[in-house]
């Protein structure tokens, strides 16, 4: 069969097409992990909020009890669903010490407005960065290859900073020694017994 000019223009476009949605669908699959406590320097995180403020972590963890560190793709559908489960999260412990900061990584603005109204997400969003091209630059992946997390495109990935860890200011800017990571999707029932647990322990001790 002689493939015409136009034929091969549908195809190579469809093909293009195919490969671009394929490109979003990374890590479709379920990719439960555990809450796993790290000894890992984690550094203090100054970043721009959607409409340019900049957002700095050791400021928002002050206060707080447990912080949780989402980093997400607002193309993934692992970060669009599990989203929902952090989510419920804060909305049972936000008023007990809970915080929630979303790390966008390699987004755009529209998929990235996507994920937030499709979650109803009412914490900081900060911007790490749009470009998939800088996956291998983010600290994203500098904190995933520090705990071994193999994954390509690693989201979501989590880093829960409890507030008895977070170490005085200095200028290194190091925010903790210790953390704990979940590298893949948060499961519910842990985080749920993670977090009863630790914000009880603090409300008994006064903090």
């Amino acid at each position: 069969m002689i493939m015409t000019f136009r034929t091969l223009f549908i195809f190579v476009v469809a093909a293009a097409a195919i490969a671009a949605h394929a490109s979003k669908a990374v890590a479709s699959e379920p990719e439960p992990a555990p809450i796993v406590e790290r000894q890992i320097d984690f550094y203090d995180l100054t970043l721009r909020q959607r409409d340019g403020r900049l957002f700095n972590l050791r400021q928002y963890v002050a206060g707080k009890q447990i912080v949780i560190v989402s980093f997400i793709a607002g193309w993934c559908r692992n970060s669009n669903e599990n989203g929902h489960v952090v989510k419920r999260l804060y909305d049972k412990y936000g008023d007990k010490g809970l915080g929630v900061v979303v790390v966008a990584e390699y987004s755009d603005s529209e998929e990235l407005e996507q994920h937030i109204n499709r979650i109803g997400i009412n914490y900081p969003v900060v911007i790490e960065t749009d470009d998939k091209d800088a996956r291998k630059k983010s600290l994203h992946f500098k904190y995933r290859q520090m705990v071994g997390d193999k994954r390509k495109w690693g989201t979501p990935f989590y880093v829960i900073l409890d507030g008895k860890d977070i170490l005085p200011a200095g200028k290194n800017e190091l925010l903790a020694r210790r953390a704990h990571t979940v590298s893949g999707e948060i499961i519910e029932s842990e985080a749920e017994q993670f977090l009863s647990t630790r914000l009880r322990h603090a409300e008994r001790n006064g903090r």
